[in-house]
């Protein structure tokens, strides 16, 4: 779950403050705190030499703690193996600064080897192994790390040399106090802007398309036509960056992608070297006071550059090496890149409701990845994903499964990413739900839980808590837990921001909120829910290049809604949904939610609204065939136009069983309904046959299906042996209401169905016994 209850996120935070306070505050701590001086001289006397020493001392151990509780609260946050034993050790460390600090220490060890922290440091539902991934592999260099550690040591002697000379060359001595440890974040702020904006402006220049960058707590994003920014109070203190940016063609953009690299590091060195000369034309300037200014840009700069320069790990240094050199993993990089223009291309179609052009690009997508083998295992994985997702909204669940499926064989990147791994697991929650495969779906279910139980500690705030909501929230809804998605609607709700970006997740939280009040027989406030989550759809404020989207949104709200019980609002939102989509051009996904409202006014027995709803046979893509020739199989039957039903049913039949994904349930499904036709034209042999078959596989996996299945064996039987088969009918009736991935509403309409085919056989054996 999202809900961040757990101590040791509130240790987290409780370490990261001390730890800036006893690196910004050490003179403080040290005297108020700790009471250093007032022991120095207790113990010590009058002997300089030895309070110096003391002293010196005691502030490098306060400046070591304070970095020990940082790291130990990035690590607790992160829910690390390695950050609940540095815990310990720092809120050991902690014991001695007596009386304060002991108690911070004292209630870290309580927390950390209390009660819980056996289930805190319980091995994750995904353990975290290495991955084939190239570049991903490179964000974990211990040399890199190593040599960082070693220019961040490195920093403190060369300030400190700078500081010596302009004391030797009468510039004045800067007394800064505490203060000092502002000018330092800041500046380390202004040369990671710099930085950045190296990499932003030549890639600007170079004709790409910059998408963000982030600065610290701040970043800088495009909107659409607009540039908005977003804080994170969480990144207040940090200093780190990055700029993100795709090419607008798919020509060979090598020499391009050198330049924007090398843009960052460049622009820290000449930095550096503009701050050395003003520096040192300072002296007996009317500016020399300040010297300090371009004493310290000049040091961070130049750590700056020379650490982005170093080729080891995942660094400007590294990819300018691989670029340079062409090497495959500079390949990896220029394919990325690509990769990022063909996704921008691909969420475009997407934002136009045009899922049948996405998939197109997102296959293209898989192949270029699959070339480049094993070390682009991560890129790989992410086009199994969106392509996955792809197919759902254009509810092709086979094609849709398989790629969620293909996922699953990159264990290592999905344990290393859990967002994806969660995107993957809930995706396939839901085709499993939607192919009624109960015992998939419900190991899914576990899975996608299993996850958020490991990311709810991360630091998360705004957009992607409300995200993290929307799909946990989703996944309860779908598994019948209305009880517990709703607090998580609530949450999600409340973590919304004001931009834009608000209105997709808001109209999805107010639709799963809606879903779980109505089926908790909350009639009104799940219809005021429905209708919020319509509102925001429709909203005004939604970029003109995703209408198409916002009103396929309100065509499945209304879709949902119908797994409710509800009609006349289905009804409502799904014209006036199909009614924009066609306007604005999405005619397949219309043609989808044409049958979708067909299959409503025959369930109603509006037979003639129905037919007047089902989309012209040449309307209809390829991918959406299936859904098409059930419904007006359905339609037929109902009518009584048996042999054409009996017609769509046997090419029904004969596209599941050609493809490859189908499940067995599906082409069982295919051929109850083909069982029904037959015995509606008259043929009872066949439609004994192919109902026994049905049921032979529909029956063991809990199939609603198998009802009909079973109605249908009874009545043919009837009509060849003229024995009555009454028990049966009470069996199909019961595995109705045993069904567990269907609605109560759903279950209804299922038996209504059955007790109609049922009460008929019923009237037909009483007109035999007794004609008129």
């Amino acid at each position: 779950m999202v809900t961040r209850t757990d101590r040791r996120l509130l240790l987290g935070w409780m370490f990261k403050g001390l730890g800036w306070m006893l690196i910004l505050g050490d003179r403080y701590v040290a005297r108020y705190i700790l009471f250093c001086y007032y022991w120095a001289k207790l113990l010590f006397g009058k002997d300089p030499i030895s309070i110096g020493l003391f002293l010196a001392a005691v502030h490098l151990s306060i400046l070591v703690a304070g970095l020990l509780c940082l790291i130990a609260a990035s690590g607790l946050r992160r829910g690390t193996a390695w950050g609940h034993l540095l815990g310990i050790l720092t809120s050991a460390i902690l014991l001695l600064g007596f009386p304060l600090l002991t108690l911070a220490g004292g209630f870290g060890l309580y927390v950390l080897l209390g009660p819980q922290s056996s289930a805190a440091a319980a091995p994750p539902a995904i353990a975290p192994v290495p991955t084939t991934d190239y570049w991903t592999s490179k964000r974990k260099s211990k040399a890199q790390t190593f040599v960082l550690t070693i220019l961040g040591i490195a920093t403190w002697p060369i300030l400190g040399w700078f500081f010596s000379y302009a004391h030797r060359v009468g510039m004045p001595v800067w007394r800064s106090g505490i203060i000092f440890w502002g000018w330092y974040s800041l500046f380390l702020l202004l040369n990671t802007s710099l930085h950045e904006c190296g990499h932003a402006i030549v890639a600007w220049a170079a004709g790409f398309n910059v998408r963000v960058v982030s600065i610290g707590p701040f970043t800088f994003y495009r909107d659409h036509s607009r540039v908005r920014i977003r804080i994170d109070l969480t990144r207040m203190f940090e200093t780190g960056g990055y700029m993100g940016a795709v090419p607008v063609s798919d020509e060979p953009q090598r020499l391009y992608q050198i330049a924007v690299v090398a843009a960052g590091p460049l622009t820290n060195a000449l930095t550096c070297l503009v701050c050395l000369d003003v520096f040192f034309s300072l002296p007996g300037t009317a500016w020399q006071a300040w010297w300090w200014i371009p004493a310290m840009n000049a040091v961070f700069s130049g750590i700056y550059a020379i650490s982005n320069l170093v080729p080891l790990g995942y660094c400007d240094g590294a990819m300018l090496f691989h670029l340079i050199l062409g090497t495959r993993a500079g390949m990896l990089l220029l394919e990325g890149s690509r990769y990022g223009r063909m996704e921008a291309q691909a969420t475009e179609c997407h934002h136009r409701a045009d899922f049948d052009k996405e998939i197109e690009i997102r296959e293209t997508m898989l192949q270029r990845a699959l070339e480049l083998g094993k070390e682009n295992s991560l890129h790989i994985v992410a086009c199994h994903h969106s392509l996955g997702w792809a197919y759902v909204c254009a509810e092709d669940w086979p094609s849709a499964e398989f790629q969620f499926r293909k996922c699953l064989e990159f264990a290592p990147d999905l344990a290393n990413n859990l967002m994806l791994a969660a995107g993957v697991w809930s995706g396939l929650h839901n085709v499993c739900f939607r192919r009624l495969n109960t015992a998939q779906a419900a190991a899914a279910y576990q899975s996608v839980i299993a996850i958020y139980e490991r990311r709810k500690n991360s630091p998360e705030q705004g957009v992607a808590t409300a995200a993290a909501c929307g799909v946990l929230a989703g996944v309860h809804e779908r598994a019948g837990a209305y009880a517990v998605a709703l607090p998580i609607v609530e949450q999600g709700l409340q973590s919304l921001p004001r931009d834009s970006h608000r209105l997709p997740l808001q109209g999805h939280l107010f639709r799963t909120k809606a879903m779980c009040l109505l089926n908790l027989g909350e009639t009104e406030a799940g219809l005021a829910a429905a209708r919020s989550s319509a509102d925001a759809f429709r909203s005004p404020e939604y970029p003109p290049e995703q209408r198409n989207l916002a009103w396929e949104d309100v065509a499945d709200l209304g879709k949902q809604l119908w797994r409710t019980g509800q009609s006349a609002l289905p009804i409502e939102f799904l014209r006036e949904a199909i009614a924009h989509l066609e306007s604005g051009g999405a005619l397949p996904i219309a043609a989808q939610y044409r049958i979708q409202l067909a299959s409503i006014f025959r369930q109603l027995g509006r037979l003639d609204d129905a037919r007047a709803e089902l989309p012209a046979e040449e309307a209809v893509s390829p991918a959406r065939r299936r859904a098409f020739l059930a419904e007006r199989a359905e339609l037929r039957l109902a009518k009584g136009s048996a042999d054409l039903a009996a017609a769509d049913c046997r090419e029904l039949l004969a596209l599941w069983t050609a493809d490859p994904r189908a499940l067995p349930t599906e082409i069982a499904s295919a051929k109850a309904l083909f069982a029904a036709a037959c015995l509606a034209t008259g043929d009872p042999g066949q439609a004994d046959s192919l109902a026994e078959a049905a049921a032979d596989v529909l029956g063991p996996a809990a199939h609603p299906d198998t009802a009909s299945c079973l109605i249908t064996l009874a009545l043919a039987r009837e009509q060849t042996t003229g024995d009555r088969y009454g028990p049966v009918f009470a069996e199909a009736l019961r595995l109705i209401d045993t069904a567990s991935l269907l609605t109560a509403a759903e279950k209804a309409r299922y038996r209504a169905a059955a007790s109609a085919r049922i009460e008929s056989s019923e009237a037909a054996h009483a007109l035999a016994a007794d004609p008129v």
